[in-house]
C-alpha cells in the first residue's frame, strides 16, 4: 500500500479509536467501571492488532484494511459500544473521495 492511502488508512482508524476514548469510557457509571471497561478493552485489542498490521505494512491494498475492519464491526460484541459501521464507510469514502453514481 503506497503512502498516502496508508496515511488514510490510519486516519480512519483513529476516528475509531477517539469514539472509543472520547464517548464510551467517560458514560461509563464508576459503579462498574472496571467490568465495564474490561469489556470494552477487548475491543480495543482488536483495533490494536489492525494497527499494528497497517503499521507493519501487512495490508498490501487498501482493500485488506477495509476487510479487517468489516470483520471488527460484524463482532455482535460492537452493539454494545455504540459503534457504527455505516458511519465507518461513510467516513472510508470521503477519505478516499469515492463518490456514488446513480
Amino acid at each position: 500500500m503506497d503512502p498516502g492511502r496508508k496515511v488514510k488508512c490510519e486516519f480512519l482508524l483513529l476516528k475509531v479509536y477517539h469514539h472509543l476514548e472520547s464517548n464510551i469510557f467517560p458514560n461509563i457509571p464508576h459503579g462498574n467501571y472496571v467490568t465495564k471497561a474490561s469489556q470494552y478493552l477487548g475491543k480495543l485489542r482488536k483495533l490494536d492488532i489492525i494497527k499494528k498490521k497497517l503499521i507493519k505494512d501487512n495490508y498490501c491494498k487498501v482493500q485488506d484494511f477495509l476487510e479487517a475492519m468489516n470483520k471488527f464491526f460484524q463482532d455482535p460484541r460492537r452493539e454494545k459500544l455504540h459503534l457504527n459501521q455505516e458511519e465507518f464507510m461513510e467516513n472510508f469514502k470521503k477519505v478516499f473521495a469515492i463518490w456514488e453514481t446513480n
